[in-house]
């Protein structure tokens, strides 16, 4: 009798949340799945709602063939918030699936020092947490959660991109790239703090050839006024005020020198990630979830005084603290940035290869797959 060894087909992980969402949980999913795909691991993705656009190229060809719209054994990941574990576990059952067959794990993302209690309870359900920054993990800690840092991918894939006067930069200029987000809480990114360090800059070198460039979202009307309400001259500045695809959203940055981030938290930081991984000058806050891949030998960061969150302008942030950047010290590192090309080339091309090393692809799919390796069975 011939008895023949046949090696099982690993799971597949599945993904659950919302892989279309041009926002930050949609980043952080895509990111995910890139990761595990890139040590050849088999992925399934659930759209849980379906209910977002599907028009981006990149998103569609990433996602659509590993479409599902049932759970199996496999392993399964939920990029969802903690406001958000109920109802999706709601819409699981309207779609057949059983939540308690699996093994979950959930990955949240959240930007103030403690993460809401009333959220870290609904963690409690899933069998594992990932923490995507280790500024993350620590407040969720400090809510009683424990939490796995895993960290998140932020390689691009290096491709022909857009040329400067796709989005009308001069080619010329030095641009600072900067974003601002109406349909978001304004005060956490903190952008208009880019602005004022740009119009001390022009107060200072009248004569420099500079440009901001502002990646505005959320309420066009508004952003087309932000030239004259800092009283920037005409040619100083673009304002880019709608949806770009992923490939555009590349070419921008890629188009530009610095990205400036000069926020009060930050989850993670995939802005000035991204950036560092195209080779770019980042200058930001000195803390939050950037800390992770940011250092002051890749980057330009800038020194910070913790303050509390005022009332109302964040979610759960009564008792909380975050940062709030010194805009002298930015002024100063901006001017650096200026006057020290060969100096600053050293710093990203540092940037680059750390950001290559600790959160390419390959980097973090290694480190999600150690995690799934401990999971009891």
């Amino acid at each position: 009798m011939n008895i023949v060894n046949v090696l099982a087909e690993p799971l597949a992980v599945q993904f659950i949340g919302h892989p279309f969402a041009a926002i930050g949980k949609g980043e952080e999913i895509r990111a995910n799945i890139r990761a595990l795909l890139s040590i050849d691991e088999p992925v399934q993705v659930l759209d849980i709602y379906r209910a977002e656009p599907r028009q981006d190229i990149d998103h569609l060809a990433l996602i659509e063939p590993r479409e599902i719209r049932r759970l199996s054994r496999g392993p399964r990941v939920f990029h969802i918030n903690g406001d958000e574990v109920e109802p999706v576990q709601h819409q699981l059952a309207a779609l057949g699936s059983d939540f308690t067959s699996g093994r979950n794990i959930v990955v949240p993302a959240w930007e103030l020092p403690v993460y809401p209690a009333i959220w870290a309870e609904l963690l409690k359900r899933f069998d594992e947490v990932w923490a995507i920054s280790r500024f993350v993990q620590e407040g969720l800690a400090a809510s009683g959660v424990e939490a796995h840092h895993v960290g998140q991918s932020v390689d691009i894939p290096i491709r022909a991109f857009l040329s400067r006067r796709h989005f009308g930069i001069r080619d010329s200029a030095f641009a600072f790239l900067c974003f601002f987000d109406y349909s978001s809480h304004v005060e956490r990114k903190n952008p208009l703090a880019a602005i004022a360090v740009f119009r001390r800059l022009l107060a200072e070198r009248p004569f420099d050839d500079i440009q901001i460039v502002i990646k505005a979202k959320g309420n066009a009307e508004e952003a087309s006024l932000l030239g004259s309400q800092f009283d920037l001259p005409l040619g100083s500045y673009v304002i880019i005020d709608r949806l770009l695809s992923t490939f555009e959203q590349h070419s921008l940055m890629a188009s530009c020198d610095c990205l400036v981030s000069l926020h009060r938290a930050e989850g993670f930081g995939r802005g000035p990630g991204e950036a560092m991984r195209l080779g770019r000058l980042v200058l930001a806050t000195g803390w939050s979830g950037n800390i992770d891949f940011m250092d002051d030998g890749n980057s330009l960061l800038v020194s910070h005084e913790l303050v509390p969150v005022p009332p109302g302008a964040y979610p759960h942030g009564e008792g909380q603290v975050w940062a709030e950047p010194d805009l002298d010290h930015a002024t100063a590192l901006a001017r650096r940035a200026l006057d020290d090309p060969a100096g600053m080339r050293r710093v990203s091309m540092k940037g680059m290869d750390d950001i290559i090393r600790r959160m390419g692809d390959r980097a973090v799919g290694l480190r999600i797959l150690d995690r799934l390796a401990r999971l009891p069975a």
